[in-house]
Parts: structure tokens; C-alpha cells; sequence
């Protein structure tokens, strides 16, 4: 009871702080979503969306490894854990500077081969170099303060940094238009990395390096996250590309603006349920002997994750309507597919967490065969579907994909 009641209290706590930490961005996009037009809107959702995809190969792969490496050392070796900081810094920095030069010389080609060479889009994706830089820094703080279990102050700084920012976003967007859009998510992030970096500080937590020390922990995590690269690499690419087919099947933005707006509320049980899973992690990463333990936590945590994803699902699906008009009447045809992504949301959950716990347990080589698999899955509904094409099924291969992921996941981890 001790147990389900401490897992409870962590997550509301990191489930308070990513909810009103994420506030500004969502109020944003519903002001976006009302202020742009439609094809605005979508265009701006497809730069999101494709920056979102990059970024996810570094927060994505490095973000659970973060949180077991620092979890486990803080627990087991901590004498190791300033070594392990400055380690785990300069590789966010050196990989956030090599994707940001790929994005930059490569936008050109991104926007002529696969959005409908809008050359306007080639300015978006270049500022969006500095929301993947932002968005990176920001969520390895958060991600280093998940891994000291500093649940409450997290929710703490996000409130701060979610008050301060919602009205200079609303600002930029209204008299800036689409640009504004891009201008305000880089002020979110950058805001809310100063804020937790400050805080950070404040912990005292040192950071010492050595270059041989740098050497040995850097080739160990670069191993031990090489699959979960390429597992968020297969992930990225698959629904990002399942977005840009849409696009081109339409040759508009204005149906991905619509499954944006949708896709908006399946983030927000992400989030939630995201939270709650990232606070069962690290208390896994510190029970590696027992395996009694551990299976109490895992299931605990399970049940915990599905019944808040089943009931927040069920009630977007009975105000799916009122939801979409939130965004305007073009965008109240789009109840269908936030029903979908609604359930979604349940698959999701259960293979999200499915995916830490094979961290956890040092089994990353699994994310990457149930994304695999997932992929295939995913594309083999659209491939059948091709012709016809359109946002709900977009969200029912999103469905496809995760329950692929699922089946991979149990069939493996029966073993663990």
C-alpha cells in the first residue's frame, strides 16, 4: 500500500507539472488553430511535427537513459554520478549540433521532396533549429531532476515557466501569424530551461569531468542507447512520413491541420500517462536484485497507467464534438478521428509502458523489433488504403502501430 501510494504521490506531482507545464502550448495551438487560416495551421503543424520527429532521436533516446543512469547511480555508485552529468551534457550538446547542421543544410531538400515544395517552409524549418536546441535543453533538465525523483519542484518550475510564457506566446502569435507560432514555442522552451537550469544549480549537484572517465561512460551509454536511437529513428520517420503522405495525397496542409488539432488531446494523455510511467522508472532502475519487487511495481504501475488512460479516453470520446469546435467550425469534422486517437491513447500507454520497463531491464535491443514490426504494421494499413487516404486512417495506423508494439513487447518480456 506504502508502495501504490508513493508511485500515486510522484506522479501527481510530475503529472501536475508536465500537465500545467504543457498549458501554454496547447492554449497556443488552440489561438493558433483560430487566428491562422487552415493551410497556415497545417504548415505549421508539419514544421512542428517534423522538428518533434528530430528532436524525439535525442530526448527520446537519451531521456529514459537519463533517468535509469542517474537513478541507478545516485542509488548504487554515487561518487561516479558528477562523472556521469558532465557525460551525459556534452553528449546532448554534440548530438543537438550535428542534427542542427543536417537541418540546416539539408531544409531545402526536406520542403521540395516532401512538402509540396512550399518555399516558405524553408525559413520555418531553419528557426526550427533553435526549438529543437531549446527543446532539447529543457527536457534533459527535466529528465536529470526525474532521475533524482525531485517530482515536486519539477511541477513547481513548469507552473512558473507555463504563467510567464502564456502571455508573450499569445503576443507573437497574434501579430506575428505563422511565424509567431514558431517564435513562441522558443520562447516556452528557452524560458523553461533557464528556469529548471537555475534550479538545477541550486541542488549544488557537481559536475566534474575527465577525459578518460568521459571516454569509458560516453561508449557506455552511446551502446547501451544505440537501439533505443534507432528504435525512435523508425518511430519518428513512420509518423512523420504517415503525416507527410497524407499531405501529398491531399496536396494540402488543411486535413493535417484538422488531424493536428485532434492529435493535440491524444498528447495530452501522453503526457499524463508519460508522467506517471517516467515516475515508476526510476524505482525500477533501483530494484535490479529483486525480483519480487519489481514484478509489485511493474504491476502496479501497469494498472495505473491503463485505468488513467481508459477514463480519460472515454471522456474525450463522449465530448469529441464540443472538443473540435474549441478550434472552429472547419475543424468539427474531425470528432471521428479524435475518437480514434482517443483510443489510441490505450495502446499507447500500455506499449509506452512496456518500452520502460524493457529499459529498465537493460533489454533496449526489443524497442527497436517493436517498432520494427510496429512500422511495417502501420504502413501495410496505409499501403492497403492508399487511394483513399485520409486522416482517420492515418489515426487507425497509429492504433496499428502500437498494438504490433504490444504483441512484440509481451511476447519478449515474458522472458525478463
Amino acid at each position: 500500500m506504502n508502495l501504490l501510494k508513493k508511485i500515486l504521490s510522484s506522479s501527481l506531482w510530475l503529472l501536475i507539472g508536465n500537465s500545467i507545464g504543457r498549458l501554454a502550448m496547447f492554449l497556443a495551438n488552440i489561438f493558433a488553430a483560430r487566428m491562422l487560416s487552415q493551410e497556415a495551421f497545417g504548415q505549421f503543424a508539419m514544421i512542428r511535427s517534423t522538428i518533434s520527429s528530430i528532436e524525439g532521436l535525442i530526448s527520446g533516446s537519451l531521456g529514459s537513459t537519463v533517468i535509469k543512469k542517474i537513478a541507478q547511480t545516485n542509488h548504487e555508485e554515487k561518487e561516479n554520478l558528477p562523472y556521469i552529468l558532465s557525460t551525459i551534457f556534452i553528449l546532448n550538446v554534440l548530438i543537438a549540433i550535428i542534427i542542427s547542421i543536417f537541418i540546416f543544410f539539408g531544409a531545402d531538400f526536406i520542403v521540395e521532396k516532401f512538402l509540396l515544395n512550399n518555399t516558405k517552409l524553408i525559413n520555418a524549418l531553419n528557426i526550427g533549429i533553435l526549438i529543437l536546441i531549446t527543446t532539447t535543453f529543457a527536457n534533459l533538465i527535466q529528465n536529470i531532476l526525474i532521475g533524482f525523483e525531485e517530482f515536486r519542484k519539477l511541477a513547481i518550475l513548469s507552473i512558473i515557466t507555463s504563467t510567464l510564457s502564456i502571455p508573450t506566446i499569445f503576443i507573437l502569435i497574434y501579430f506575428f501569424q505563422f511565424y509567431g507560432a514558431l517564435f513562441g514555442i522558443i520562447f516556452y522552451f528557452t524560458l523553461d530551461s533557464f528556469i529548471k537550469y537555475f534550479y538545477f544549480k541550486k541542488l549544488s549537484i557537481l559536475t566534474k569531468f575527465e577525459l578518460d572517465k568521459f571516454k569509458n561512460e560516453s561508449k557506455n551509454i552511446l551502446i547501451f542507447i544505440f537501439p533505443i536511437f534507432l528504435t525512435f529513428l523508425i518511430n519518428g520517420f513512420s509518423f512523420w512520413y504517415a503525416r507527410v503522405l497524407v499531405v501529398n495525397g491531399t496536396n494540402s496542409f488543411e486535413e493535417i491541420a484538422i488531424f493536428d488539432a485532434a492529435f493535440q488531446w491524444l498528447t495530452i494523455i501522453m503526457i499524463i500517462t508519460t508522467a506517471t510511467t517516467n515516475v515508476v522508472l526510476p524505482k525500477l532502475s533501483k530494484t535490479n536484485s529483486d525480483n519480487k519487487e519489481k514484478r509489485k511495481i511493474f504491476f502496479l504501475g501497469l494498472i495505473v497507467n491503463f485505468l488513467i488512460s481508459f477514463i480519460i479516453s472515454i471522456t474525450f470520446i463522449s465530448f469529441s464534438k464540443e472538443i473540435m469546435s474549441i478550434y472552429g467550425n472547419n475543424y468539427i469534422r474531425g470528432y471521428e478521428t479524435l475518437n480514434i486517437l482517443a483510443i489510441t491513447s490505450i495502446v499507447f500507454t500500455i506499449s509506452l509502458y512496456l518500452n520502460r520497463f524493457s529499459i529498465s531491464n537493460n533489454k533496449s535491443w526489443i524497442l527497436f523489433v517493436a517498432s520494427f514490426f510496429g512500422s511495417i504494421a502501420m504502413f501495410s494499413l496505409i499501403y492497403f488504403n492508399l487511394d483513399a487516404l485520409n486522416i482517420k486512417y492515418l489515426a487507425w495506423s497509429f492504433f496499428t502501430y502500437y498494438c504490433a508494439t504490444i504483441i512484440i513487447y509481451l511476447l519478449k518480456i515474458r522472458k525478463c
